[in-house]
């Protein structure tokens, strides 16, 4: 079985490359991002394609609050891509840094960034962060520590490239009722460790008409229950053929989850065909993906459909798209962490799939600052995991698999004046259609603004506040709900430069004050802020 499977990776990622090989055709544009970018936050399996991009370094960007104080939003439920609002970093703290702050609750920070700058030849540097807290009270406590180090060489048009990071998250389950239990420290703590890696290369810069990509990532996944090893191969080869675009991805993935003792391993085979071409004031794309799951019990065959037409009622002003898709996500011990951290040892994995994904919008531009988007979806997504409360002491979470139907409604707005103020702001709304009374932990809407000003040359201010909705709970074997209230969450920051390379900085989270639950139980922090200065050079 596994020299079959050997065979069908081989080919799927060699064949397309030496079939391509034989197109004359040039290559217009290729618009995608590039694989290497190195960033310390993302925090889910590794899920990228290959890249046909040249690399560029670019500054660590983090958001300096405590881990349970920001809500995630679940993979199903991100902001349309077009309008995910960035806040761009003030100018004077861009490139090598050091930055030292700390904060209430004994709140130390460290963040350090080190590069070579640009280089035609090569790129290459360390980044490093360290954030933790005693609590208040000290069950609350935590540490998040990152460190990564990259580098690439540049060579007549090829990138080679290479990352290796380390993440760990030490934190407690915090959720039980403290006047009725004690338990000692150690029965509480929890730790997630991830060793990650990536080997990079493309030619996306050489004058050859066939470009390609090849990846190799691979991931080790640990708490104090479990382990996950995580590895991917993947080739990515296009060019031009007739009036449009043609790319062949192609991926074998492996995973081995459990306890030392026993390990669940599973195997993807990933094939992607995509075509892109332009009539008229029409942009078609069209395409299909495919993977095959194998693991010790079964081969199933998944197979999801890539259609989108965009058609310019206006050109560069406004255009209006539909189209249908679907997506896999690769059941994973870290995935489920990543996603809820308080979650009981050994949850049962499955692959969640969305069969299809029906959406219809439109965007554009109005004047010289404004930009809006306006879409209505409606989906299936099967094996969507649920969040149940487990009755034991603890209070950790318990999955339960569901199919559940969701319609979306979503709209942003964003506005940018001359680089120095950028405000964007989406709302989301949600209706879900689950077997149970309702979908457990997963908000009805949403509703996110961030803005970001260079009020003068030495003062940037920024800030982000959102508003989720109802959510509820229900422990394991109950009949009946509970409603979680509302979230509001209102935080501001600053810059200011006091010399050249040096400047102070001030991030104050949850300006209202509000201990609100994200999960049933797990209450956040109050008010709580962070001061400090950046030197950069």
């Amino acid at each position: 079985m596994y020299r079959f499977i050997k065979i069908i990776v081989f080919s799927f990622l060699i064949i397309p490359t030496l079939a391509f090989s034989q197109t004359d055709n040039e290559l217009d544009k290729v618009v995608t991002y590039t694989k290497y970018n190195p960033v310390l936050t993302d925090a889910h399996k590794i899920e990228n394609q290959p890249e046909l991009k040249e690399p560029e370094v670019q500054p660590l960007k983090l958001v300096y609050s405590f881990p349970d104080l920001r809500y995630k939003v679940k993979p199903a439920f991100t902001p349309v891509l077009a309008q995910t609002f960035k806040a761009q970093a003030p100018a004077y703290v861009q490139g090598n840094f050091v930055k030292v702050g700390f904060g209430n609750y004994t709140t130390p920070l460290i963040h350090l960034e080190l590069h070579n700058g640009r280089n035609k030849n090569y790129a290459y540097g360390i980044n490093a962060y360290h954030l933790s807290s005693k609590g208040q009270p000290a069950y609350k406590s935590f540490m998040d520590d990152n460190v990564q180090v990259h580098g690439a060489k540049f060579m007549n048009g090829n990138t080679l490239s290479g990352q290796l990071g380390y993440k760990r998250f030490g934190y407690n389950y915090y959720g039980y009722d403290h006047n009725e239990n004690s338990f000692k420290s150690d029965s509480v703590k929890q730790a997630l460790n991830t060793v990650l890696g990536n080997i990079h290369y493309d030619n996306s810069k050489t004058s050859k008409k066939v470009k390609t990509a090849f990846d190799f990532d691979m991931y080790h996944f640990s708490n104090k229950q479990q382990s996950e090893l995580g590895y991917k191969v993947a080739n990515k080869t296009g060019g031009k053929i007739g009036p449009g675009d043609f790319y062949l991805t192609t991926a074998f993935e492996g995973m081995a989850s459990g306890p030392d003792s026993v390990k669940y391993n599973r195997n993807y085979i990933d094939i992607n065909p995509n075509y892109k071409m332009r009539y008229k004031a029409v942009d078609i794309s069209l395409g299909v993906f495919a993977s095959i799951f194998l693991d010790s019990a079964e081969i199933t065959p998944y197979l999801f459909p890539e259609f989108r037409l965009d058609y310019y009622v206006v050109p560069e002003k406004m255009k209006a798209y539909a189209g249908i898709s679907g997506g896999l996500t690769k059941g994973s011990t870290r995935n489920l962490f990543t996603e809820n951290p308080f979650l009981a040892e050994n949850q049962p994995l499955r692959n969640i799939y969305t069969p299809y994904n029906l959406f219809i919008g439109i965007k554009g531009k109005l004047g010289s600052g404004f930009e809006y988007v306006f879409e209505a979806s409606q989906r299936t997504i099967n094996n969507l995991p649920l969040y149940l409360t487990d009755t034991n002491a603890l209070r950790k979470f318990i999955i339960k698999y569901d199919n559940v139907g969701l319609v979306k409604v979503q709209a942003g707005l964003n506005y940018t004046k001359f680089q120095k103020i950028q405000i964007g702001t989406n709302f989301s709304y949600y209706l879900y259609n689950s077997s149970y009374a309702h979908a457990f932990q997963y908000p009805d809407f949403e509703w996110n603004t961030t803005f970001s000003s260079m009020v003068s040359e030495k003062l940037a201010l920024h800030g982000k506040f959102y508003v989720i909705g109802a959510r509820y709970s229900r422990d394991i074997g109950a009949l009946e709900s509970k409603k979680l209230d509302p979230i509001f969450d209102l935080n501001v920051g600053a810059d200011y430069r006091i010399r050249k390379n040096i400047s102070l900085f001030i991030d104050l989270n949850n300006l209202t004050n509000q201990t609100y639950q994200r999960w049933a139980n797990y209450k956040s922090y109050g008010f709580n802020g962070i001061a400090g200065a950046t030197f950069s050079f």
